[in-house]
């Protein structure tokens, strides 16, 4: 008899949670609680929310302004060189820097390539730069190269060395900081896409 008691209760149980969850729907209208994004969108950490048109500056010595370079110290000006990928980059050389500025609007892959390389162990972004992703490659005590995704396609590589007189110098004790610094005004001189 116990055991009969115990499974009717059981069953009674059973069927008032499941009575409970057919309960009439609530009146109103749903929203979305995340903006309207999906979930997968939201939380991509190659999302770039302005996208930057980096094709739209054609003289890679440009991509830096002339106030922002003597901000910097870089007292020579740009020399044109090339970046491993075969594009024009600008590279600025003295006593206190060594900066380069190489944009890549030729590869399309944007940053998700090198992050895959030089990314965390997920192969995604390790920064953000202005709210755009970014990864560090080839740190050392005495440089940086920040690459940074400035649109799906396109990337822009900022590489930064403290020159035998900018040690001294409090701006340029971590290299990193100084390349997202600079990868910062460059981003702020692209104009959208």
């Amino acid at each position: 008899m116990n055991t009969t008691r115990t499974a009717v209760t059981a069953v009674a149980s059973l069927l008032t949670l499941g009575l409970a969850g057919c309960s009439s729907p609530t009146p109103g209208t749903p929203e979305p609680t995340n903006g309207g994004e999906t979930t997968s969108a939201a939380n991509d950490p190659f999302q770039i929310g302005q996208p930057k048109n980096l094709k739209a500056v054609s003289e890679p010595c440009q991509l830096l302004t002339p106030q922002q370079l003597q901000q910097l110290g870089a007292t020579t000006e740009g020399k044109p060189a090339q970046a491993q990928w075969g594009q024009t980059n600008c590279a600025w050389d003295n006593e206190q820097l060594t900066l380069q500025v190489s944009p890549d609007t030729v590869q399309g892959q944007g940053i998700r390539y090198i992050a895959k390389i030089a990314g965390d162990d997920n192969g995604n972004p390790t920064a953000k730069i202005d709210g755009y992703p970014a990864v560090h490659e080839g740190k050392s005590s005495g440089s940086c190269g920040t690459y940074v995704g400035v649109s799906d396609k396109e990337m822009v590589l900022v590489h930064f060395g403290v020159g035998s007189e900018g040690r001294s110098n409090p701006e340029f004790t971590d290299p990193c900081a100084t390349a997202d610094k600079i990868a910062g005004m460059v981003i702020s001189n692209l104009p959208p896409a």
